[in-house]
């Protein structure tokens, strides 16, 4: 099983994310502003988790479809919030060719494939589902920024507190430095999450490989320009 298929599945999920409810409460307005679609435009919000952003999507006038591989997260998703909700997989959109204006992708959902061909097919896949001149928001982790806050967190396993949670965690880079493997332990359970890292160079490269040509970068959710070493690499990207 892929490590995204156990570890996002799993009530205990909700509990370690938890601090991501409140988070949303920033990135779900200035993700709909990023994206500047205009009112009445169908978004795709992939993948959309618990449809923590879909409340700020949908207030920007956006026609929010979510979709998620996670039974789990989609169950709760219909639960708390309203609109259609699809399960599938990244690499295999069950959407027709030019049916959105718009894709999110929101923070660092892009790497979890174990190959770049995978990685490659799910940036293709967004760009044929979106319409001409539909807008793709690729939201990741700046490599350099977690280059550095890897390297000054503790060796091993530590403790880590959030909202109210205990668990317990270590992150590490995998042989040549591709990718980050962050393993969790709370109450028995143990998560591993495995993302590939790329570099701005092969984020641009990748968009260009998937048609789409890049309209701006941004270093923050609040528009700031872009940086190396910015906690935020923020990608919008338009279909010819």
């Amino acid at each position: 099983m892929e490590w995204f298929a156990r570890d996002f599945d799993r009530p205990e999920y909700f509990d370690i994310y938890r601090n991501k409810e409140a988070e949303a409460l920033e990135e779900g307005p200035a993700m709909a502003a990023l994206l500047a679609l205009p009112v009445g435009a169908r978004v795709l919000d992939l993948p959309c988790g618990w449809g923590r952003l879909n409340p700020f999507l949908d207030a920007r006038g956006y026609r929010v479809v979510g979709g998620d591989l996670s039974a789990c997260n989609l169950r709760r998703h219909a639960a708390e919030q309203q609109g259609p909700l699809v399960r599938l997989d990244l690499r295999r959109l069950p959407f027709r060719a030019a049916c959105a204006e718009g894709v999110l992708c929101a923070y660092t959902s892009w790497g979890y494939f174990a190959s770049r061909e995978e990685n490659q097919i799910q940036l293709n896949e967004f760009a044929r589902v979106m319409k001409s001149g539909g807008v793709l928001l690729l939201d990741l982790v700046g490599r350099d920024f977690l280059e550095k806050a890897i390297g000054l967190a503790p060796g091993g396993w530590y403790d880590v507190e959030e909202g109210g949670v205990r668990y317990r965690e270590r992150v590490r880079w995998s042989p040549g430095k591709r990718r980050v493997w962050t393993d969790r332990a709370y109450r028995g359970t143990r998560f591993r999450h495995d993302i590939w890292i790329p570099s701005d160079a092969e984020v641009r490269t990748a968009l260009s490989e998937a048609g789409l040509l890049l309209d701006q970068a941004w270093g923050g959710l609040r528009g700031e320009p872009w940086a190396p070493f910015a906690e935020r690499w923020i990608y919008r990207a338009v279909k010819p």
